[in-house]
């Protein structure tokens, strides 16, 4: 098997924290794609916790456990696999709570969990349907689909990290 990387952990009790040091004989794109991985997982708050509302009982929700985020008159909703619950601040707020290379706006009302997407239907011109891996879809607005189809290309060379 040809390996792209050699990776080799030491263990040593004079470090209080994880140190990274990368060698290569230059900086090419895999290299720039190793060091923004590690600053992602190093920054990952996925499991971090939000407060939302259902009925008259605030709960803290896993960002993890988020599938969707959108307004709905003039409410914003929080979708995980198994319920729905309301946020009483911005969805703007909100974005930057939530904000990881695993959360994306797709329109003005609306951030999706690239975690819970199971696939990008583009199949009709100049649309791209979202399709959860619950089920769900929705759809992406026409002036965020070069941002998604950004992202996308980024996913198709392995540069997110899913679960």
């Amino acid at each position: 098997m040809d390996e792209k990387i050699s990776i080799r952990l030491e263990i040593d009790s004079g470090y209080d924290k994880p140190q990274v040091v990368i060698r290569a004989s230059e900086k090419t794109e895999l290299v720039e794609r190793i060091i923004e991985s590690v600053k992602q997982c190093a920054a990952d708050d996925s499991d971090k916790k939000i407060a939302v509302r259902k009925e008259d009982m605030d709960i803290l929700l896993n960002k993890k456990d988020i599938v969707r985020v959108y307004t709905e008159s003039r409410k914003l909703k929080v979708c995980t696999d198994s319920d729905e619950y309301e946020v009483r601040i911005p969805l703007k707020e909100l974005e930057n709570v939530l904000r990881s290379d695993a959360f994306v706006r797709i329109s003005r009302g609306e951030i999706v969990n690239l975690k819970k997407v199971s696939s990008f239907d583009m199949s009709i011109a100049g649309t791209i349907k979202v399709i959860f891996v619950n089920g769900t879809q929705t759809w992406v607005a026409r002036r965020f689909m070069k941002h998604i189809q950004e992202r996308l290309a980024v996913l198709r060379k392995g540069g997110d990290k899913h679960e």
